[in-house]
């Protein structure tokens, strides 16, 4: 990080500003492989701006309304996490609404918001609001901030999130869901079995991603499926004797 004293670039750098525009100009999937200009862009905004200075410019980029600007803006947002605090939280927080990619949802909840999370627990309270709210772009939100606690040891939230959610019907919460699910399973396997188990009739698409490396549930759950199956043909061929 370069020093405050130091005289930074900006982005009325003629230089700079081309090659952002050429930036702009390609497509890329964002939550993918990220291309090689958006890794040179990002890198050189966060060596040339500590991480006040750089809100300036990321709600530049942001206020565009631009896929690339927003994109750039994220990824190099990203690169402060060992500086984020509930500032960058007050920050990031009004920015949420404008997000409607569950590609960029995913990336920011995890590379943002649960770093912020994981520095500053007294945010927590936010973050089960977010999960109780009615609006399924927040709550996924919520559950994929928990990932990155999950992965640094802590899975309580995750865990307590995935009981609310648990029977949700709505597609993308069960995907959520079940990510945090199979992230626990990595870190503490027990655990996620025990849970697992206990919530054996779980919907489909939560259970096939969180079971993804515990293939004997998945037999146990098929298993039973089976049993109840012909059970069921059992007494209604019984009935009509």
């Amino acid at each position: 990080m370069v020093s405050s004293t130091k005289q930074l670039k900006r982005l009325s750098d003629e230089e700079f500003a081309e090659d952002i525009k050429k930036y702009i100009r390609s497509s890329h999937d964002f939550y993918g492989t990220k291309i090689p200009e958006l890794k040179v862009l990002a890198k050189r905004l966060y060596e040339e701006y500590d991480l006040k200075s750089f809100y300036k410019v990321f709600n530049k980029f942001w206020n565009s309304g631009y896929h690339g600007e927003r994109s750039l803006a994220i990824y190099t947002l990203e690169m402060y996490k060992d500086e984020f605090d509930t500032g960058t939280w007050n920050f990031i927080k009004i920015k949420l609404k404008d997000i409607k990619s569950w590609d960029k949802v995913d990336s920011v909840s995890i590379n943002i918001l649960g770093e912020i999370l994981m520095r500053e627990p007294v945010l927590e309270k936010e973050i089960i609001s977010m999960a109780r709210s009615k609006n399924i772009w927040y709550k996924r939100m919520a559950l994929m901030a928990t990932i990155a606690l999950v992965r640094n040891g802590n899975i309580r939230l995750a865990i307590h999130l995935c009981e609310e959610n648990i029977h949700t019907n709505e597609e993308n919460i069960q995907k959520a869901v079940g990510m945090c699910l199979k992230e626990i399973g990595i870190q503490k396997p027990t655990v996620a079995r025990r849970f697992i188990l206990k919530n054996i009739k779980m919907p489909e698409k939560i259970f096939f991603i969180a079971t993804e490396n515990m293939k004997d549930i998945r037999k146990l759950r098929q298993t039973r499926k089976e049993s109840n199956f012909n059970f069921e043909k059992l007494m209604f061929w019984k009935g009509n004797e």
